[in-house]
C-alpha cells in the first residue's frame, strides 16, 4: 500500500492561487489608487447619498472588524497531519480571517434583509 503524500497537480493549483491572490491585490490597490486620484477632497454626495462618509465608514468597519477578530482569536496549537502548528502569530491571523468572513457574511445577508423589507 503506497501513501499519497501530495496530490497530483498540488503544486500546480498553489501557484495558480498565488497567482489568483497576487492579481486581486494589484487590482484592489489601483482601484484605491483610481478612486482617490479621481474623488474630491470635499464631500462627495452622489444623488443626495454622502458616498464619501458612507466610503470612509466602510473602511473604518473592515480595520475594527480585523483588529477585533485578530485579538478575539486563538492560540492554542493545532495538529494537522499529525504536525502540531505553535505559531501564536499564525494562528490568531488565520482565525482573524475565518471570524471576518463570518462576520461580514452575516453582515451581507442583515443589510440585504433589512433593505428588503426597508423598500
Amino acid at each position: 500500500m503506497t501513501t499519497l503524500v501530495s496530490p497530483f497537480f498540488a503544486d500546480m493549483m498553489l501557484w495558480l492561487m498565488y497567482l489568483m491572490i497576487g492579481a486581486a491585490v494589484v487590482v484592489t490597490a489601483y482601484s484605491v489608487w483610481h478612486g482617490l486620484r479621481t474623488t474630491r477632497k470635499g464631500e462627495t454626495i452622489v444623488n443626495r447619498v454622502p458616498a464619501g462618509r458612507i466610503g470612509w465608514l466602510v473602511i473604518l468597519g473592515l480595520v475594527v472588524c480585523l483588529v477585533v477578530t485578530f485579538l478575539l482569536g486563538s492560540t492554542s496549537p493545532v495538529v494537522s497531519n499529525g504536525e502540531s502548528f505553535t505559531d501564536r502569530f499564525w494562528l490568531k491571523v488565520t482565525d482573524m480571517f475565518i471570524y471576518s468572513s463570518i462576520v461580514l457574511i452575516a453582515g451581507c445577508f442583515v443589510s440585504a434583509i433589512i433593505s428588503r423589507f426597508r423598500s
